[in-house]
């Protein structure tokens, strides 16, 4: 569901409405930055002016009641790999990127107050928590990940480090690129045949008469929590578009070759995990 506060809009999910938690995505919606960055751009990589993404960040997890200061960001790759962080490793890329965790597509931590952030463009947000061991995971399902199961990876980090049980843990999926928008060659859906049998796999591609394809690149990752062992009842998917819903959350697949000539790499949003010591939610 979107909310507002403070003239800042977000997304959040009602698997996780009553725990001691907060888990939103930012919309593009009441920051500062100007075209092509309009205007809650959050990625201190994409060409943006650094003090307007300071603000946009502060503005945006203040009206989530969080200390921007000690949030956890990384420089992602589209790779798999997951960092475990602790207190601290607050306030790692929170105000520059030559703090940031490098190389990182994921982070998981047992701690409370330990913000976690991952940016996104057209790629999936996922959340992850246990409310039993009270483990939290935030990952970035591009397609590469996606390709390299980093949903089973977390899990399997979640279960090895933490103790969670599979059934216990609950899953949700951010705005990510749709199926009707998400064209992809060849070369994709050869590397998610390794991870499901064709009879699933041909239910999340359709061939184009271009050659190329369709692909349900959120409902991958929703397959793939299934296969890690979550249960169907504990994934909410936010069924969101970013292409469709441009208004709301940045898309680079939609912005390319028109106003993002002019920017090295798309605006972003954010999405921010963190269970406070009292139990707070949005």
């Amino acid at each position: 569901m979107i909310k507002s506060k403070e003239g800042i809009s977000f997304l959040t999910f009602s698997i996780f409405q009553g725990l001691p938690l907060k888990a939103a995505v930012s919309c593009r919606i009441g920051g500062v930055s100007m075209s092509p960055f309009t205007s809650l751009n959050m990625g201190l990589h994409v060409g943006d002016h650094v003090e307007d993404v300071l603000e946009n960040r502060k503005r945006y997890f203040r009206a989530l009641g969080i200390d921007e200061s000690r949030l956890i960001n990384c420089s992602q790759v589209h790779g798999t790999h997951i960092e475990k962080v602790s207190g601290k490793d607050c306030g790692r890329g929170a105000l520059s990127l030559d703090t940031a965790i490098p190389d990182t597509d994921g982070l998981i931590t047992g701690d409370s107050n330990v913000p976690l952030t991952m940016n996104y463009a057209d790629c999936t947000p996922l959340f992850f928590y246990d409310p039993v061991k009270k483990a939290a995971a935030l990952s970035h399902g591009g397609w590469r990940g996606t390709a390299g199961n980093i949903v089973g990876k977390t899990v399997d980090f979640m279960v090895s480090e933490f103790g969670c049980s599979r059934n216990t843990i609950l899953g949700a999926i951010g705005p990510a690129i749709g199926f009707p928008n998400f064209e992809v060659g060849q070369e994709v859906i050869d590397a998610m045949r390794p991870l499901t049998e064709e009879n699933e796999l041909s239910r999340l591609y359709r061939k184009k008469k271009n050659g190329k394809y369709l692909f349900a690149l959120a409902e991958m990752n929703h397959f793939l929590m299934r296969k890690a062992g979550l249960l169907e009842e504990h994934i909410e998917d936010c069924h969101m578009d970013t292409w469709d819903r441009n208004d709301l959350f940045y898309s680079y697949r939609r912005e390319k070759g028109t106003n993002l000539r002019v920017c090295p790499d798309p605006p972003h949003r954010i999405g921010i995990y963190c269970f406070p010591k009292k139990a707070i939610w949005l």
